[in-house]
């Protein structure tokens, strides 16, 4: 199962992405610094040699930027780019909030 999470709350401090790095010995991907507290990260396991791993795209954002595009894996290499900026701005026109 591959995982995208998009981290957008400014009220607290907390990084859900760096709790998983230490909890998950097979995620292997730095965590991220403390000022980054806007970010997308998308996951997928892989089997390599194996051993499972996990690879990871993380990208940061600020207030204001657009949301990143990060790949969501579907079967084995088959990947879809998730243009979360596109996405968003698309809900917020058909709830008319742009």
């Amino acid at each position: 199962m591959s995982l995208i999470i998009i981290d957008i709350v400014t009220s607290r401090r907390a990084n859900l992405h760096n709790e998983i790095i230490q909890l998950l010995p097979s995620a292997q991907g730095p965590e991220m610094s403390a000022q980054a507290t806007l970010y997308a990260v998308a996951y997928r396991p892989v089997l390599r040699r194996e051993h499972a791993e996990i690879d990871i795209w993380p990208a940061t954002f600020a207030v204001g930027d657009p949301l990143p595009e990060l790949p969501l894996r579907l079967t084995g290499d088959l990947f879809v780019p998730v243009d979360l900026e596109a996405t968003y701005q698309e809900a917020c026109r058909r709830r008319r909030l742009a």
